[in-house]
Formats: C-alpha cells, structure tokens, sequence
C-alpha cells in the first residue's frame, strides 16, 4: 500500500464521516454557517470601511468629514 493511496482513502473516509455527521446535526451545521457567514461579511465590511478611509486621506476629505459634521458631496463642499 501506497503512502499516496493510504492518504487518499483516509481524506474519503474523512470527508464520508463529515457528511454522516452534517445529516445527523443538520440545524448544528445550519448555526455553524450562519455564523462563518457574519463572520466573513462583517470582517468584509470593515476592509471596505478602511479602503474607504485610506483614499479619503490621501485626498485629504477625510478632514473635512470629522469637522463638518456632515457628508462630503462630489464637489468636495458639504
């Protein structure tokens, strides 16, 4: 027997385990995704949020937002 066969049959014994275990615990696995999911969009959000920021500073707007209390439109005026 192979290393790379033992390997193989270990990963399709992992992944048959896997699916037993998803159809025993179905809401468990639901709650498990739900919350990767909030994870992930969240954590999304928040590069998007800082991306936003940093090209707010490079154009210097970002002074603007924090002492005019309001939103910077196209033109640059609140």
């Amino acid at each position: 027997m192979s290393a790379g066969f033992a390997l193989r049959t270990l990963i399709e014994f992992a992944a048959i385990a896997l699916l037993l275990y998803g159809l025993v615990r179905e809401d468990d696995v639901i709650a498990f995704e739900q919350s990767v999911k909030r994870i992930v969009v969240g954590n999304v959000r928040r590069i998007i949020r800082i991306r936003k920021h940093k090209k707010a500073v490079a154009r210097g707007e970002h002074l603007r937002l924090h002492s005019s209390g309001g939103s910077v439109s196209r033109s640059g005026v609140a």
